[in-house]
């Protein structure tokens, strides 16, 4: 069980909550930090542990590293702090704290992953990975697995405890620590201390085997410590390829880069939809069609905004569909609604509405046209019981792939379905920040 917090406050700013976890050397606390008021995770090198001066060195350097990355699928830096823990010095990291479900929870709930799901969360993954080892020199992980990873409430995972310290190898029987490196889940190049970019991969590929199948990776090892993938593997058959490359024993044999690999199943969902004609891609009006920027949000450019901005009533009512009109039981129950919440429920979507049109009128204004492919949807609450559909795409600019999500009505998203093409804007200028303005 992991350690209670032998100190209250470290480094006279963060307040020590309560165990998160325990690994080879340390701690892991939740803390409020005194000074924003927000949840951070603090690690501690338990000084007290078999631990070695090499241990601290590469410690600080997991720090010097991670402080240094800027990306939504890995967790920040804040701070790291020197003090002492059960009376002896030690070195604290404060990083931030990540909400959401492991995938270790999720498979215990769940058995497995629905085919789609794992494929949204594969191609995020992949995603990280690319912009880890993009670092120069490159940022390897060592110890992918579904307990690493962490899905936060909007659905997209995030890649915890880069572990550089920890240096001991798991064995079959100790599958519950967590060390640099998982058995199962480990190419044998990394057992000889070679780890590259593309044990990673292996390790990811591994890691949707798990969440496809319910099965540790163990379980599908032959007697010559090979993965062997099943070839009723869930999901498109395509799929089963590209997992099998990635899990081939020589990392000569596997794919390049995480982007190679993106590609490759992005083709094979392409390929997997281009062979379903029950439901035809939505239309693509021309890049050219809103004209240089800036533009005048007059005549067709303010069109536009109408058309794509909701009105409070849209999201007040986001079980309707577009074209519907109200009626008189609706306005009753707006007034009575409104009475009820002495007149909160009508300001809020208001106000709701409003800056949803604040934003888009930024972006068709200044925004650059093009065309995003859908990963995957799911829905978050908004106000008094009401949902909206989170949309996450990515797109291509000068050979360079971006991600985002936004917000669409649930009567609209519903008529997409990851591999789906929809139109978006976006700002050059702003890390490509983006919006979608398709609307059917």
């Amino acid at each position: 069980m992991p350690a209670e917090p032998a100190v209250t406050v470290v480094g006279e700013r963060y307040e020590l909550v309560r165990a998160l976890g325990r690994g080879a050397f340390g701690h892991t606390f939740l803390a409020h930090d005194r000074t924003n008021g927000r949840s951070v995770s603090v690690k501690v090198l338990d000084p007290r542990g078999d631990v070695d001066w090499k241990a601290y060195e590469l410690f600080e350097r997991e720090a010097a590293v991670l402080r240094s990355l800027r990306h939504q699928g890995v967790p920040e830096v804040y701070d790291v702090v020197e003090g002492t823990w059960q009376g002896a010095p030690a070195t604290f990291l404060v990083m931030e704290y990540v909400e959401g479900t492991s995938l270790t929870q999720m498979i215990e709930s769940e058995g497995q992953l629905d085919p789609a799901e794992a494929l949204h969360l594969f191609l995020e993954l992949l995603g990280i990975l690319d912009y880890l080892h993009g670092r120069v020199p490159p940022i390897l992980h060592r110890d992918i697995k579904p307990s690493n990873i962490i899905v936060r409430p909007g659905g997209l995972p995030t890649l915890v405890d880069f572990g550089s310290v920890r240096r001991v190898f798991l064995s079959p029987d100790e599958a519950g620590s967590t060390v640099a490196g998982t058995y199962g889940y480990m190419p044998y190049e990394q057992y000889m201390g070679q780890a590259s970019p593309a044990s990673d991969l292996y390790a990811l590929a591994a890691t949707f085997l798990h969440l496809l199948t319910g099965r540790p990776p163990a379980e599908f090892m032959t007697g010559d410590g090979r993965l062997q993938v099943p070839d009723a593997l869930p999901g498109d058959s395509r799929l089963r390829a590209v997992v099998a490359q990635l899990l081939r024993p020589s990392p000569a044999e596997r794919f390049a880069s995480a982007r190679e690999v993106r590609q490759a199943l992005l083709a094979s969902v392409a390929l997997q939809r281009a062979g379903d004609a029950r439901r035809p891609l939505p239309a693509i009006a021309p890049d050219g069609a809103l004209g240089p920027t800036p533009r005048a949000l007059r005549g067709p450019t303010a069109e536009l905004l109408d058309c794509i901005a909701p009105s409070a009533w849209d999201l007040m009512d986001t079980s309707s569909k577009p074209g519907d009109e109200a009626g008189i039981l609706d306005w009753a129950g707006l007034v009575f609604f409104s009475v009820l919440t002495v007149g909160t429920l009508p300001i809020v979507f208001y106000s709701m509405a409003r800056a949803r049109r604040r934003r888009l009128k930024r972006f068709v204004r200044d925004g650059v046209p093009g065309i995003a492919e859908v990963l995957a949807m799911g829905t978050e609450p908004t106000a008094f019981g009401e949902k909206i559909a989170r949309v996450s795409y990515q797109f291509e600019v000068d050979g360079i792939l971006h991600r985002d999500a936004d917000t669409a009505l649930p009567a609209v998203a519903n008529r997409w379905q990851p591999g789906d093409r929809v139109q978006i804007l976006y700002l050059p200028e702003r890390d490509y920040d983006s919006v979608i303005i398709s609307s059917g």
